[in-house]
């Protein structure tokens, strides 16, 4: 087993002060990872996938990812990420512009269109898979980084 270090820093000084931070977790028991860099289309297209129990090339088990990267390695194009669940009634989508990266720290979510549940119950659906598309008819590379336990 082993342990992955996740640091994300900020950097910027506004009027001579320093204003940025560094902040940092530790994720032990680390098992699998999973690193891919594939090219992104017009096309939805499978990128990971949670499944129950049997994880194979492009899958990890459920429950099991403690952090997810997906990073748009394009200078100028962006990504739009479907984020779904295992009976396709509860997703989101986020757009990931030119350089910028999306981050998870576990596979599960609640999606809820109408109320706002926060200081309440939440109920926390497995996220089955997360699908990308260039919303042009081009091309982008990304690359995507997940660690299970």
């Amino acid at each position: 087993m082993a342990t992955l270090t996740v640091s994300i820093q900020e950097e910027i000084t506004i009027n001579g002060k320093e204003r940025g931070n560094t902040n940092s977790i530790s994720i032990g028991s680390v098992t699998e990872t999973f690193n891919r860099v594939l090219t992104a289309s017009a096309t939805e297209q499978n990128i990971i996938e949670f499944q129950a129990t049997n994880p194979s090339g492009a899958a990890l088990a459920n429950g099991t990812c403690q952090y997810l990267r997906v990073t748009n390695l394009d200078s100028s194009n962006n990504v739009d990420l479907r984020v779904q669940t295992s009976t396709d009634t509860k997703e989101y989508f986020v757009r990931i512009g030119a350089l910028e990266s999306f981050i998870l720290f576990n596979d599960s979510m609640d999606v809820n269109a109408t109320t706002s549940n926060l200081g309440g119950t939440i109920d926390l659906d497995q996220i089955e898979v997360i699908k990308a598309k260039v919303p042009t008819a081009s091309t982008a590379d990304i690359e995507i980084f997940a660690v299970a336990t």
